[in-house]
């Protein structure tokens, strides 16, 4: 099993229309091709875990990073995984604020208030606990 994680800026802010037309398209995409994953949105920035095929997932990812929603896509980790993290979603999703976010190991040093912050991609670890955080 491949997994990806990574960052983005959306160009503008997006209103909730805009975000759940992302997760419909995606939804069915992802359940096409057997990927498995959870996004995570707040101020502007996305935060991303696609789980799948290799080749899937990489031809996702590319597909993404055409997309003009989406500004500075960021890879913060890739490789394989033993099993799903993720199973039951084909795309979960959450929009978060800070006070989500207060609790999680990491995210204390972050300036910005967004997920592109550098400490977030020096250490993707605080990424991928995020995530995990919010697979409920």
């Amino acid at each position: 099993m491949h997994y990806l994680v990574y960052v983005s800026t959306a160009r503008h802010l997006m209103n909730e229309a805009e975000l759940m037309a992302i997760l419909e398209t995606s939804r069915a995409r992802n359940t096409a091709d057997h990927i498995t994953g959870m996004l995570l949105y707040k101020d502007g920035s996305f935060m991303q875990v696609l789980e799948g095929r290799a080749e899937v997932i990489e031809k996702t990812y590319a597909r993404i990073g055409k997309d003009p929603r989406h500004d500075g896509l960021i890879l913060l980790r890739k490789g394989q995984t033993e099993r799903r993290n993720f199973p039951g979603w084909s795309m979960g999703f959450r929009a978060v604020n800070a006070e989500d976010l207060a609790g999680i190991p990491g995210f204390a040093q972050i300036r910005n208030g967004r997920f592109t912050d550098p400490a977030i991609i020096d250490n993707p670890h605080i990424a991928i606990t995020a995530l995990k955080t919010f697979n409920a």
